[in-house]
């Protein structure tokens, strides 16, 4: 999902220049019922000889990101399985059918217990087609002290991921529905908008035409 943004819009500094040294969490929506997809769980569907979700996460082991969350729910034991060889933490929301924010509840929490964190990156399980070096753009962006709320974006367009300073951990963690944090975003006067050049970050799995 993306819309047209409100948010001032930035372009990201150089990622070759050193902005200091921060401490990245990642954590990735996993917990979803793709329901939308059909009777398959389209995390565990295939794309380029990978499942949806290992290519999601594997796109933030290959970035800046410290260390990777997982949050399962729908299918907790298979996606376990699928992404069992990957170099994550994996946490299970089994509140997952009351929607997206209590996903993102259930990855603050375990961020919350890590106080050296500097900042959290938000990202979906299910939006395999982002980059690395985009997600380094984000954190590249945070480390200059643009702003404490960090989105991707693609032709003005908002999309994901997002990358939050933990100062905001607790109204995450506070955050209900089905929207995730989108109003806490829009609402804040600390978020900025970065423009990518990676249509990844408004394209995520629905159906299987998206596969294509």
């Amino acid at each position: 999902m993306s819309d047209r943004t409100a948010l001032p819009i930035v372009s990201p500094p150089d990622c070759q220049q050193s902005l200091g040294s921060t401490t990245i969490a990642g954590i990735v929506l996993a917990a979803g019922t793709s329901s939308r997809f059909g009777d398959e769980n389209k995390l565990l569907a295939e794309i380029n000889g990978k499942t949806v979700l290992v290519q999601s996460i594997q796109n933030l082991i290959e970035s800046k990101v410290d260390i990777v969350y997982v949050v399962t729910g729908n299918e907790h034991h298979r996606v376990q399985d699928a992404i069992g060889h990957l170099d994550v933490q994996t946490i299970t929301n089994e509140a997952y059918g009351q929607g997206q924010a209590t996903s993102i509840r259930t990855g603050v929490r375990a961020v919350r217990q890590h106080t050296s964190i500097d900042a959290v990156l938000i990202s979906l399980g299910d939006m395999p087609f982002i980059t690395s070096s985009t997600i380094n753009h984000l954190i590249a962006t945070y480390q200059s002290d643009a702003a404490g709320i960090i989105v991707a974006g693609y032709q003005g367009r908002r999309g994901n991921p997002v990358l939050f300073d933990t100062s905001y951990l607790e109204s995450l963690a506070s955050v209900s529905g089905d929207t995730g944090a989108r109003h806490f975003i829009l609402e804040s006067n600390d978020a900025v908008l970065v423009e990518t050049e990676d249509p990844g970050v408004i394209q995520d799995i629905n159906t299987s035409d998206d596969l294509k």
